[in-house]
């Protein structure tokens, strides 16, 4: 008897352990236990916004340093001649998908200056006001260059340009460099 009153007993404390466990949370009618506020749901707080708790009180906050993104490589390039050796993973497509994304980070931040064919002194282009005009991206000079010259000229800038590693995503520079080779006549 004593021991049939301990198997009803345990199991009474199962049944109710079990329906505890399975009463609470979002698909049960009970609410959470949140023991740390604001670790189930933090504040929302946009970048530009006032953050009471930051230190300089902005909500855009900074990495940490030493920290890259996931599925970042660095570039391992210092200088273009070294660069010439850098192999397009790319190379020889001219697919409708590669052109277009090409063709838009070049309308974005590259056909400014070297105008919307490469040919750099067109009207549109603010190449004729600088006084050490862009170079024409369908001249021999740069057909002459291996797509990693190219490829390092957009990652780390030459002369008067600038580098545009940060506007231009990483993925993205080698549909551009193809896009270069279109505007040349390679993939036509």
């Amino acid at each position: 008897m004593k021991s049939l009153i301990n198997i009803s007993m345990t199991l009474l404390a199962a049944s109710l352990a079990a329906s505890v466990f399975t009463g609470c949370g979002p698909s049960g009618n009970k609410p959470n236990v949140e023991l740390i506020q604001d670790m189930m749901e933090s504040p929302a707080i946009k970048s530009q916004e006032y953050d009471e708790s930051a230190p300089n009180h902005a909500g855009m906050r900074v990495p940490p340093e030493g920290t890259q993104p996931q599925g970042f490589v660095p570039y391992k390039y210092t200088d273009a001649v070294a660069a010439a050796a850098n192999q397009n993973p790319l190379a020889g497509q001219y697919t409708e998908e590669v052109l277009k994304t090409g063709t838009k980070y070049y309308t974005i931040h590259c056909s400014i200056c070297h105008g919307a064919n490469g040919q750099g002194g067109e009207q549109q282009s603010v190449a004729q006001t600088m006084a050490l005009k862009p170079p024409v991206l369908t001249s021999d000079k740069i057909k002459g260059w291996t797509d990693g010259q190219i490829y390092h000229v957009i990652t780390m800038g030459q002369g008067m340009m600038g580098p545009y590693a940060s506007h231009i995503p990483q993925k993205y520079r080698w549909q551009v460099v193809n896009y270069i080779r279109h505007l040349q006549g390679k993939g036509n």
